[in-house]
Formats: structure tokens, sequence, C-alpha cells
């Protein structure tokens, strides 16, 4: 039997514990017999606020639990979360012989206790770029879940249903995962495909190669924006040529759209990152602090203090 143990953080998903803990229900059911037994902690013991405005009771402390008992380690939610004490439980539970996991949010405190150094990981791709920013030596995937060794990750909604059933597969067996997988009415994805929208070029599976090519070189240089022209020559072809084709299947400009992809990142990271805004600024291509709220501010209608204001709103948007 293995003892799985969930870390309930503030902002943690309902719906993500939810489909976890229904499939880990449906494997012993299927089974007949008791293949996992699961556990919510908080950092106190005390009910956690989930991110849409529940509170859930939990079993116990992180105090009181002594990580060499469990099998697996489940975090969720903690985006903003930077509480010491935790962190340094998580860090003394690295050291042990479990498996370590985060659903959605939760890759930002195992990132915060240096439990991601070194393994490949993944996290809801609105979330992508501001991990990355704020921890440059991640390996970060775009995959539905990541599963590296004594770590995974996944990018939290039904992708949950994906990650429990690929483990009960792989720790199981195939016909006991395909049996749940039955009874809970889904398929089963594989973990290396990619979130849907992770990135614009997912949806242009239409478009010319030339095109693709040039959104992704875009997208790696979004600190030091290419010019035009040294984005044509690297794609081998005329700049004329280069905005016919954002013009016939994108209906825009290469320079509005590059600028677009520029400003959706830097919304990102004012929103979901405690950069400041010269910082963010920087990180996405701006030379002057003026000329990025304007920018900004023609954009998204507000400012980039705006912005920064909304940190932590979308978990909380209830009263």
């Amino acid at each position: 039997m293995q003892e799985v143990a969930f870390l309930l953080l503030p902002g943690s998903g309902l719906s993500c514990l939810s489909l976890a803990i229904n499939v880990l229900r449906h494997a012993n059911q299927q089974a007949g017999e008791l293949l996992y037994r699961w556990h919510l902690l908080s950092a106190d013991g005390l009910p956690v606020l989930t991110e849409e405005g529940f509170e859930i009771g939990v079993h116990s402390a992180i105090t009181t639990v002594d990580p060499a008992s469990l099998d697996k380690l489940i975090v969720c939610g903690g985006q903003q979360y930077k509480e010491q004490t935790v962190l340094r439980w998580l860090n003394r539970a690295g050291a042990k012989e479990l498996c370590i996991g985060a659903l959605g949010q939760g890759s930002y405190p195992l990132a915060r206790a240096g439990l991601l150094d070194g393994y490949r990981c993944t996290i809801h791709w609105e979330y992508l770029a501001s991990l990355q920013e704020e921890y440059p030596q991640l390996e970060l995937s775009s995959q539905l879940f990541v599963i590296d060794r004594d770590r995974f990750s996944c990018s939290g909604g039904s992708a949950v249903q994906d990650l429990m059933l690929h483990m009960i597969g792989t720790e199981t067996s195939g016909e006991l995962a395909l049996a749940v997988s039955e009874v809970l009415v889904c398929g089963m994805r594989l973990p290396g495909e990619p979130q849907k929208g992770a990135c614009r070029r997912s949806s242009l599976g239409y478009a010319p190669p030339r095109l693709q090519e040039a959104i992704l070189l875009m997208e790696s240089n979004i600190e030091e924006p290419l010019r035009l022209q040294e984005l044509a020559e690297l794609l081998d072809i005329s700049r004329r040529q280069l905005e016919r084709l954002f013009r016939k299947y994108l209906n825009s400009k290469p320079s509005r759209y590059y600028m677009e992809l520029r400003l959706n990142r830097a919304r990102q990271l004012l929103q979901q990152t405690n950069k400041s805004i010269v910082e963010v600024s920087i990180a996405c291509g701006f030379t002057t602090a003026s000329h990025f709220s304007k920018s900004v501010k023609e954009q998204f209608g507000c400012s980039p203090r705006s912005l920064c204001l909304q940190r932590g709103y979308r978990g909380n948007q209830h009263s």
C-alpha cells in the first residue's frame, strides 16, 4: 500500500485535488484492495482556502508527519507562498526516498525549495513565462505532465487525471489504469502531449513553416527583440516576404505581432511575479519606462501599476 500526502497551500485548486483523489479511490475499488491511502496536510493543520473560495479541512499539520513515512508527496497551490518553515520541511522531504510532485501552481513552492533543480518540470501554460523568469535554471516543459525520476509535475485541469492514471499504470498495471479510466469515462493522454494554449504556434498548424519559424524566433527573443530585417535574414527571406506572410495568415504586421507577444509576456510578469515595473520592462525589451507604460496602456487600457495590483486576484475572485 502506498501512503500519499497532499500538501495544500493557499490557492490550491479544489478541482485538481478532487480529480487526483478520485483516481486513487477508483483504483482501490477496481483492484478490490487498498493500494493507496491519502492524507491532506497543511502548514499548521488548519483549513486551507482554495482558489475557488472554499475552505478545505485537513488531517494534520506537516510538523506531525515524517516525510520518510510517505511514498508520495503532492503539493497543491502556493504560487506566492514563501513561508520558510514549509520550504525547509519540503527540503527535508527531498532528501528522503519518496516521489515528490506538484499539481498546477504547486511547482512554485517546489522550485523555491530547490526540489526541481536538475529535473524537467511543467506548470499551466499561463505561468510558464513567470516561473521561468523567477527560476531561470529550471528545465521547463509545456507538456501536460512531466515525470522525471522521483519528481513529477502537472499543468492542472484534466491533466491531473492523466497524470494519476499514468502513475497507476506504471506502478500497478495498464489493465487497472484502463479500468479506472473507463469508470471515469475518460481517455488517457500521454505525458509527451503539449498543453493546447502553451504556444500560439499550436493553433498555426496550417501556416507555412517560415511563419512558424518567425514566431518561434520572436518568442525566443523577448528581452532583446530582433529587428525585422534581422528576422528576415535569419529566415532567409526578404522583409517584404515576411510582411506578406503575417498579413495573409494573421492579418497583422510582424512588428505589431511581435509587440503584442512582448506586451502579453509583460502582463504575465506584472500579474504573476513580484518583479518591479522597471524589471519587467527590461525583461520584455523596452529601453525606457515611458515607452513601456504608453505601450501597456494602449494594449490593455490600463497602466503597468494597475496590472501589478491584480497580483493574486485571479485566484481570489470570491468574497
